[in-house]
């Protein structure tokens, strides 16, 4: 993706039992997609930077403390307060209806700037840097869904933070 993100937020709907998980750029564009409990468990793991299926390290060149001191600065740099604002003159490049996610794409992750696509199983899918900032801010917002989904995924706990998140 090559808009900057300006806000993200995850929500849980109970009539469709899924996770649907919105993200506005400042460029006004809005990307929306469904998050099922399956995909979320596999998701999890890879925004902790598992693979989800083998549980190794997926980027080596980073040391761990160096990744949690910029996922602490990232925090700093957010509001998870505000609420979600649906932004004017929106345009959604991946459709009006959000889209399904079925696959994870992991690219470039021996590169200066790995990618994590997140992607239907067919069509255009959302790109985003793999980075733990970025990876943080998703696990947070995506926590509080996962708590109003009451799905009991056995994962590792994470933080309880609000359902959305804004870009200063």
């Amino acid at each position: 993706m090559s808009d900057q993100i300006k806000q993200i937020q995850a929500t849980y709907q109970p009539i469709e039992d899924r996770i649907l998980f919105q993200l506005h750029t400042q460029q006004q564009q809005c990307m929306q997609a469904w998050i099922t409990r399956r995909y979320l468990k596999l998701l999890i793991p890879a925004l902790q930077g598992q693979h989800p299926q083998t549980g190794e390290t997926i980027v080596q060149h980073q040391h761990p403390a160096e990744r949690q001191l910029r996922q602490e600065k990232a925090q700093l740099e957010g509001d998870f307060e505000k609420p979600y604002e649906e932004p004017e003159n929106l345009e959604h490049p991946l459709g009006d209806t959000p889209i399904l996610l079925a696959k994870m794409t992991f690219r470039n992750l021996d590169g200066p700037e790995p990618q994590l696509a997140l992607e239907p199983d067919e069509g255009a899918g959302i790109q985003l840097g793999y980075n733990p900032e970025l990876m943080g801010v998703l696990l947070k917002v995506l926590s509080k869904a996962l708590t109003k989904a009451d799905w009991s995924l056995d994962l590792e706990p994470i933080l309880d933070m609000p359902d959305n998140f804004t870009l200063q």
